[in-house]
């Protein structure tokens, strides 16, 4: 079997879908010791694989959601002559004639949207919408299977989208395994204190801050508890720089809030595991999501996490998870003064946190992608 991974979004550039597209490769090549695969890549990541037995390259480097994806890509994939092609997003050309497996991460652009969810101008923003839930209503009665991250996502697709629950297999994700549980001594402690201007107690937030992620009712949360409590509690938001974090940014200076909420930036994954150990909770706020990974990843390392009722999260994180309502600030306040107040609670939430972060793993995602991939020449 001759089968093609659409991998342009490969790389930790492309955040969640690019260890997404990785993991998904990697463990394709190391199970699979039979079938040939095609790889399309950008070229900065081209050579990784160069060279590799069953393996073909093929460097492809037409932007993401372009219309040469539309107009040119099927051609590129057409040429390579595939008994399956396999792309990780719902950005798959239409006019492709072969057997087509997708995976869709979640429907979140379908209810996030207006003018603060864009940086585009408002016109723009329309026309790439429109395209968008035109692609989607079109791509998945195209699809001969569907990959999605948690049964929240199936169900919603098979609703929003009428797509048969039998075309739908669920493949769950996992934590990275580059988040480590780390012990530091008093001195390291201060040092990482003190490197990010932090002071105990602080929770955190990682992750981006677009406005379905709903860090506004976290940062809402803290500003109550501090304004009763006599101990201030700090906010870590561990993100990228964007728009949107230039917005927060300036909505926290209008608000003189910098001394409790501390925007962090980007964190490379060591300095994570260590403001990690010395946090008290992470709060994952977010109104949608299509499987929740940086609660699992905090859980990994034993780090309590506080999360909203919403979307995949209770199916995700199970009872290892403090839960709220996400649309009321009070909740998340009685579960922030919980949480500092009960020990017994932290300590029982790191337990079950670790355990159920290791019902999920990469290598078994990557398996049942290969099942799905036999079926369909069943």
């Amino acid at each position: 079997m001759r089968i093609g991974i659409d991998a342009r979004l490969y790389g930790l550039e492309h955040a969640g879908l690019g260890r997404y597209v990785m993991k998904l490769v990697s463990g394709l090549l190391k199970h699979d010791k039979k079938n040939e695969y095609v790889l399309f890549l950008k070229s900065q990541h081209a050579d990784e694989f160069r060279g590799k037995k069953r393996v073909k390259v093929v460097v492809t480097d037409i932007p993401i959601y372009s219309l040469s994806e539309q107009t040119l890509l099927p051609f590129v994939f057409s040429k390579e002559k595939l008994d399956l092609l396999h792309v990780p997003h719902f950005n798959a050309p239409l006019l492709y004639p072969g057997k087509l497996l997708l995976t869709i991460h979640d429907l979140i652009k379908h209810d996030s949207k207006g003018p603060s969810t864009t940086t585009r101008h408002q016109g723009l923003y329309l026309i790439k919408r429109s395209g968008y839930l035109t692609l989607m209503r079109l791509i998945v009665k195209k699809a001969s299977h569907i990959l999605v991250p948690s049964n929240f996502v199936k169900e919603d697709l098979a609703k929003r989208l009428q797509v048969p629950l039998e075309k739908i297999t669920v493949t769950y994700e996992a934590s990275s395994g580059t988040i480590k549980d780390v012990l530091l001594s008093p001195e390291e402690k201060l040092q990482v204190l003190q490197e990010y201007h932090l002071s105990q107690p602080f929770i955190v937030y990682t992750g981006s801050v677009y406005p379905h992620k709903n860090v506004d009712v976290l940062i809402q949360a803290i500003e109550k508890h501090n304004q009763y409590k006599e101990v201030d509690l700090q906010l870590a938001l561990i993100c990228s720089r964007s728009v949107f974090w230039e917005r927060l940014n300036n909505k926290i200076i209008e608000k003189n809030l910098q001394s409790w909420i501390k925007l962090l930036g980007y964190v490379n994954d060591d300095d994570v595991s260590k403001i990690y150990s010395l946090a008290l909770a992470l709060v994952h706020p977010s109104k949608m999501e299509g499987f929740g990974l940086t609660g699992i990843e905090a859980m990994s390392v034993g780090l309590p996490v506080i999360s909203s009722n919403a979307s995949c999260l209770p199916e995700v994180y199970g009872d290892a998870a403090l839960y709220f309502n996400p649309n009321e600030v009070d909740d998340l306040v009685s579960c922030l003064e919980a949480l500092i107040k009960d020990q017994a609670l932290r300590d029982d939430l790191s337990t079950k946190g670790y355990i159920q972060s290791r019902k999920y793993s990469w290598d078994r995602m990557a398996k049942e992608t290969f099942l799905v991939y036999k079926t369909l020449f069943d």
